[in-house]
């Protein structure tokens, strides 16, 4: 299962809370969440992953897939930084 959260922070930034896990069957979801937040084009996007348990390889795809100017992704576990930055599976 996967939920998310959004808050919006400022006229530029929205951070959505994730929790649960993210694998297959949740990254269409996921996209969709993060397109939506992204649609204004100077709006930032914080994904705080503070809850999320479980990452599988479509996971790593989608998040390492999002633009890095305007996504950042914080409070994520050891393990998912690690997945992220490429220490284990693609």
């Amino acid at each position: 299962m996967l939920r998310i959260r959004e808050v919006v922070d400022s006229h530029r930034e929205t951070t959505l809370h994730v929790e649960g896990r993210i694998v297959s069957e949740w990254v269409g979801v996921l996209r969709e969440e993060c397109g939506r937040a992204l649609q204004e084009p100077s709006r930032r996007l914080r994904l705080d992953l503070t809850g999320v348990t479980f990452i599988d390889a479509s996971g790593v795809r989608a998040l390492r897939s999002l633009p890095t100017d305007r996504v950042a992704i914080v409070h994520a576990l050891d393990f998912i930084d690690a997945l992220l930055k490429g220490d284990g599976t693609s």
